[in-house]
Parts: structure tokens; C-alpha cells; sequence
């Protein structure tokens, strides 16, 4: 019987809060959370409404609940302990990027510079 594979791969899961600039499903965030083996907290939902955020995302449909990425790596990077190494970068872009850094590191995983 061939194994089926189960979740989101850690690769994935990195990848997903190296972004700051994307709003994710409550169940795909759940599947990040659950790569990582840390708790989803539902007070990482929110209800955005319109077509333009100041996020500077497009939504094609709403209202609908969902994740920001920036704030789930900031979830992540604190449940792991390594929230406090990730300080001091400006842009959610820089800033979601060393999130994933510390989190690879944390985990043992290759850290891209």
C-alpha cells in the first residue's frame, strides 16, 4: 500500500510565513500551524471586507474570514520561542522573511541568508 502524505511539508509551511503580503484561509492557516506543531489561535482570524486593504492585497470576494501572513509568522516565531530574534525590520516583506528565518533555524532546518 503506498503511503499517502498527510499536511502541509515543513518547505511549505516556511514558505508560507516568509510572506507578509498575503491573507490566507482559517484552514490553511490551521495546516501551516499544524506543519509547525504549534497551536492555532482563533485570534489570528479576521473579518476583512473590501476589495482593497491597506495591506495593499486584493480580495475577488468577501466579506471572508481570514489569516494574515504576517501575523501568523509572528504566531509561529513566539509559540517556537524565537519571536525576539526576528525585531527591528521595516516592511512586511523583511520582516515575515526573518520570521521564517529564525523559525528554520529553530527548527534546524537550512536558513536562507
Amino acid at each position: 500500500m503506498a503511503n499517502k502524505k498527510v499536511g502541509m511539508e515543513i518547505k511549505a509551511a516556511l514558505k508560507a510565513i516568509s510572506t507578509g503580503h498575503a491573507i490566507y484561509s482559517v484552514e490553511y492557516a490551521r495546516e501551516v500551524c499544524k506543519a509547525f506543531r504549534v497551536d492555532f489561535s482563533p485570534r489570528l482570524v479576521r473579518v476583512f471586507e473590501s476589495d482593497r486593504h491597506p495591506l495593499g492585497v486584493t480580495m475577488y470576494r468577501g466579506p471572508e474570514d481570514g489569516v494574515w501572513s504576517l501575523t501568523l509568522a509572528g504566531h509561529v516565531a513566539k509559540c517556537l520561542g524565537v519571536e525576539n530574534e526576528a525585531q527591528d525590520f521595516f516592511g512586511r516583506g523583511s520582516q515575515a522573511r526573518e520570521y521564517a528565518r529564525v523559525v528554520a533555524k529553530k527548527l534546524g532546518l537550512p536558513v536562507e541568508a
